[in-house]
């Protein structure tokens, strides 16, 4: 009885001791990750963030607006109407170039005579394509059509898998919108 609960003791340590070993960061390190990757962009870039949102357009060169979600914003090309002015669930195509942190391109259809990206305006998570981009919504509070902006997107507010158990992932993008009549 007394070896049983010996090796019984013995197996709970060492069950113990596997997984106190365990390397999976916290979602607080993952977010401290993720802001030090951005920050570390940012400054790589030679971008300055402002609280105040610029009143000329283009915006100043390199100057990029932070949003209440987190995302970074510069507007290059405010296009023509504004969005208020199309009602919900318009299909807007969207012509992106994606950029990790490290600034390595990861994916463009900016030329490609391929569909572009496909949302419907005031309706998140309805891409017809693969998943929605609550970023790529939020960037239109500046923009109308053939609107022109770049975007630091933090992933929380970015594409889904861009989120996962053991990081989080921000991008940069250069989106141009042009709505469907």
């Amino acid at each position: 009885m007394k070896q049983q609960f010996c090796i019984l003791a013995l197996f709970a340590i060492l069950t113990g001791t596997f997984y106190s070993c365990d390397d999976t960061k916290t979602y607080a390190e993952q977010l401290a990750e993720e802001r030090a990757s951005i920050n570390t962009f940012i400054k790589t870039r030679g971008y300055t963030v402002t609280s105040v949102i610029p009143t000329v357009v283009p915006w100043p060169d390199k100057v990029f607006y932070k949003t209440e979600s987190g995302m970074y914003v510069h507007v290059i090309d405010t296009g023509t109407y504004f969005v208020d002015t199309i009602p919900d669930n318009t299909p807007i195509n969207v012509r992106y170039t994606e950029f990790s942190m490290d600034d390595d391109t990861t994916y463009s259809n900016m030329t490609s005579p391929e569909q572009p990206f496909v949302i419907l305006y005031n309706n998140i998570s309805s891409s017809t394509n693969f998943g929605d981009c609550l970023a790529w919504h939020e960037a239109l509070d500046y923009v109308g059509e053939r609107g022109h902006v770049l975007i630091i997107v933090p992933a929380d507010i970015g594409f889904s898998y861009y989120t996962t158990s053991s990081a989080l992932t921000a991008r940069f993008y250069e989106l141009r919108y042009k709505f469907w009549d």
